[in-house]
């Protein structure tokens, strides 16, 4: 999904939220956003790091095997936030 696609969501949905906001100035503000995430979700290599309204990202290190070698791989899985309301 592209930020302008969630940007046309959010208007659809609350159309009071970004009125004044042009639509490629929204756009960068959540690629930004999201970008900024990643980042952190990257840099988090033990435990949960919570993102209010979005869900939580919880990171560990695992030790793999492959062709005999022992490798350590970082495995994160992400649990979506339990009764989602809209920002207004």
């Amino acid at each position: 999904m592209k930020a302008i696609e969630i940007v046309a969501l959010i208007k659809q949905n609350n159309p009071d939220i970004l009125s004044k906001t042009p639509e490629a100035r929204a756009a960068k503000i959540i690629a930004a956003a999201f970008a900024e995430i990643a980042k952190q979700v990257q840099a988090n290599d033990q435990g949960a790091l919570k993102i209010q309204a979005l869900g939580s990202f919880t990171s560990k290190q695992i030790e793999r095997e492959k062709e005999g070698v022992k490798l350590m791989v970082k495995k994160t899985a992400f649990r979506p936030a339990k009764n989602i309301k809209s920002a207004e």
